[in-house]
């Protein structure tokens, strides 16, 4: 729970990559089912796992707003603080990527080969 109040400053650093590596796996691994069900999901899932991604980026928005406890030194808390500011930007830029890979399901067929 101290996470989520406090944040991580490496929640969008893993958030991120981590959902992206999802949301790759699935658009391949569900192009058989979708095309036998004629069932949309790439779309809905692309946008729960870029949600996802978004809240690691909103884990280390909160650590950097924290900006470090008192009783650490300056050089700790610059890295953190650093390491807040790159999970922030990968969680942005991986949500972006998940959304566009998903925003294929509105132009291709999924059943398509």
């Amino acid at each position: 729970m101290r996470a989520l109040r406090l944040g991580m400053s490496w929640g969008g650093l893993l958030s991120g990559p981590l959902a992206w590596a999802i949301s790759t796996q699935l658009n391949y691994a569900l192009v058989p089912w979708q095309c036998n069900r004629q069932v949309p999901v790439v779309l809905p899932i692309a946008l729960l796992l870029a949600f996802l991604s978004l809240l690691g980026g909103m884990l280390s928005w909160r650590a950097r707003r924290q900006g470090g406890a008192a009783f650490k030194p300056e050089r700790t808390r610059g890295t953190e603080q650093f390491v807040a500011d790159l999970g922030i930007l990968a969680a942005l830029l991986f949500a972006l990527v998940i959304v566009m890979q998903g925003s294929a399901a509105l132009i291709l067929d999924e059943c398509l080969r």
